[in-house]
C-alpha cells in the first residue's frame, strides 16, 4: 500500500531540492527536478490506485486537535487524479514559456502542486485550511511574477482579494464546526453534526457557500477569473481552470451536500436558479469576447455553473455528474488553454478578429483545436457528454425549469464553432503567411490530454467507480 503522506512529501522534497540547487548556483536545471517530482508522484498515485492507500497522521497541537491527517474521503480520488496529473501535463507549457526566474517559478508551481494534493486528502480542517491557503498564495505569485506584463499586477491582486475573502469565510465555518463538535477531524464532525443547532448549521453552510461560489466561481462573484486567466502563464491557466476551480466544487460537496444535507435541501431551488443564471450569463459573456483565452475563461464559468446545478440538485445522479464533469472539464479546458498559449506564441495574438486561415499553415494545430472544441461541446464518446447528461437528468428530476440551462449549451456551441471557423477556415491573414505548425513536444502534450478525454468518455466507469458520495 502507498502511504498518502508520500504524495505530499515528494513535492515538498522537490521544493527543497530547487532551493538547495539555487544556492549551489543551479547545477541542475530546475525543469529536471520538477519533472522527476511529477513522474514519481504520478507513479505513487497510480500504484496506490492498484494496491490501495494507507492513512497517516502527524499531530501538531493536540490540545486543539490540530494534526496533518491524510485520508481519502469517498469523493477524493477523482479530484486527486486532477491534482496530480494536470499540473504534470502543464509542465511542457512552463518549460516552453518561462524564461526568467525558472527556479523560483518551479518552487511556487510545486508548492501549488503539493497543496492541491493536500487539500484533497486532508481530513483535519486546520491542515485542510493550511493547504488551501498555500495554494492561493503561491498562485498569486505565479500570476504576479510570470503573467502578462500589462495586466498581471492588477489581476493577481484581484485574485488574492476575492479568494482570501472566501478563505476567511471558510475558516469561520471551520471554527464554528470545532466549537460545536469539539474537533477539527472531519470524521468526528460528521458523527456529531446532528448535534449542531439548526441556525448554526445554516450559518456554517452560508460561509462554505460563499467560499465555494468565489472559488468555482459562480455569478456574481466571478469577475476575478477572466482577468486571472488572461494574465496567467499557460501552465498557470491549466492549473487554475483544471484544478483550483474544482476546490470550490469539492468543498461544496464535502461540507455542504454530504455534511449538511438538510440545509442544502432547504435551499435547493434557489441554488439551482443561481446555477442556471451563471450558465446563461457566462455563455452570453463568452460570446462577446474576441480574446480566445478570455472566451475559454468565461466558458469555464459556464461549466462550473452546470456543476453547481448538479451538486445543488442533491440527487445522486446529478452529484455524480458534477464530479464527472469536473474531471472531464479539467482535462478539456487544460487542453484549450494550452492551445490558446500556442496560438499567442505562434501568431503573436489571441484576438480572433485578427486571425484566419490557420488550417493551411498549422494543420496539426487545427486537428487538436477541432478535437478540443468538439470535446467541450459534449459530443457522445468524449468525456463531457456523460457529465452533462447526468447533471441534466438529476436537475430535471428536482426542478424541471433547470433545463433552461440547455440554452447555454446552444450558445456555447455557437461561439466555439464561430471561433474555430474564424481562426482556421476563413481566408489566410497575410501577416500569418510564415507561421509554423506546432512542435513534436506540443503534439505529445496535446495527445496526452486527448488520451484522457477519450478514455474517460468511452469508459466512464473509470471515474464513476472511483468514488462514493460519502464523507
Amino acid at each position: 500500500m502507498i502511504n498518502l503522506l508520500s504524495l505530499v512529501i515528494v513535492p515538498i522534497l522537490g521544493v527543497i531540492a530547487l532551493a538547495v540547487d539555487s544556492a549551489a548556483s543551479n547545477r541542475v536545471r530546475p525543469e529536471y527536478i520538477a519533472l522527476i517530482v511529477f513522474l514519481v508522484t504520478a507513479a505513487l498515485f497510480f500504484s496506490g490506485i492498484l494496491s490501495g492507500f494507507s492513512e497517516s497522521s502527524i499531530t501538531i497541537v493536540s490540545s486543539i486537535d490540530f494534526a496533518f491527517t491524510f485520508h481519502l474521503s469517498g469523493i477524493s480520488t477523482p479530484f486527486l487524479l486532477l491534482a496530480i496529473v494536470l499540473p504534470a501535463l502543464g509542465f511542457w507549457s512552463a518549460f516552453r514559456e518561462i524564461n526568467g526566474g525558472k527556479t523560483l517559478f518551479y518552487m511556487f508551481y510545486l508548492l501549488s502542486y503539493t497543496s492541491l494534493i493536500g487539500v484533497f486528502i486532508s481530513s483535519n480542517l486546520l491542515s485542510f485550511f493550511v493547504f488551501w491557503e498555500v495554494v492561493l498564495i503561491s498562485f498569486f505569485f505565479i500570476i504576479a511574477f510570470w503573467g502578462e506584463e500589462e495586466t498581471r499586477r492588477r489581476a493577481s491582486m484581484k485574485f488574492l482579494i476575492f479568494t482570501q475573502f472566501g478563505s476567511l469565510t471558510l475558516l469561520g465555518a471551520f471554527i464554528l464546526m470545532y466549537i460545536y463538535t469539539g474537533s477539527f477531524n472531519i470524521g468526528v464532525i460528521s458523527a456529531a453534526v446532528s448535534d449542531i443547532p439548526t441556525y448554526i448549521s445554516e450559518i456554517i453552510f452560508a460561509f462554505v457557500l460563499i467560499a465555494a461560489v468565489i472559488k468555482m466561481p459562480i455569478f456574481p462573484l466571478h469577475s476575478w477569473l477572466p482577468d486571472a486567466h488572461v494574465s496567467a502563464p499557460t501552465a498557470g491557466s491549466v492549473l487554475l481552470a483544471g484544478v483550483l476551480l474544482k476546490m470550490g466544487g469539492y468543498i461544496l460537496l464535502l461540507f455542504g451536500s454530504l455534511l449538511l444535507p438538510s440545509v442544502v435541501k432547504s435551499l435547493q431551488v434557489p441554488l439551482i436558479i443561481l446555477g442556471v443564471a451563471t450558465v446563461i450569463y457566462s455563455t452570453l459573456a463568452a460570446s462577446a469576447q474576441v480574446d480566445f483565452k478570455r472566451m475559454i475563461a468565461y466558458s469555464s464559468i459556464f461549466y462550473m455553473g452546470l456543476v453547481f446545478i448538479g451538486i445543488s440538485s442533491m440527487y445522486s445522479i446529478g452529484e455524480t455528474g458534477s464530479i464527472f464533469l469536473m474531471v472531464s472539464h479539467g482535462f478539456i479546458v487544460g487542453m484549450l488553454f494550452v492551445l490558446a498559449g500556442i496560438l499567442k506564441e505562434k501568431t503573436g495574438t489571441r484576438d480572433i478578429t485578427k486571425l484566419g486561415g490557420l488550417m493551411t499553415r498549422m494543420p496539426m494545430y487545427a486537428f487538436f483545436l477541432v478535437f478540443a472544441v468538439v470535446a467541450t461541446l459534449g459530443v457522445p464518446g468524449l468525456s463531457n457528454f456523460v457529465g452533462e447528461l447526468l447533471i441534466f437528468i438529476g436537475a430535471y428530476a428536482v426542478y424541471p425549469l433547470s433545463l433552461i440551462s440547455l440554452v447555454g449549451v446552444l450558445i456555447a456551441t455557437n461561439y466555439y464553432l464561430s471561433a474555430v471557423k474564424r481562426i482556421l477556415f476563413t481566408s489566410l491573414n497575410k501577416t500569418l503567411s510564415k507561421v509554423r505548425d506546432i512542435s513534436y513536444g506540443d503534439a505529445i502534450q496535446l495527445s496526452l490530454f486527448s488520451v484522457f478525454i477519450i478514455t474517460i468518455g468511452l469508459i466512464p466507469s473509470i471515474i464513476t467507480n472511483s468514488f462514493s458520495l460519502s464523507i
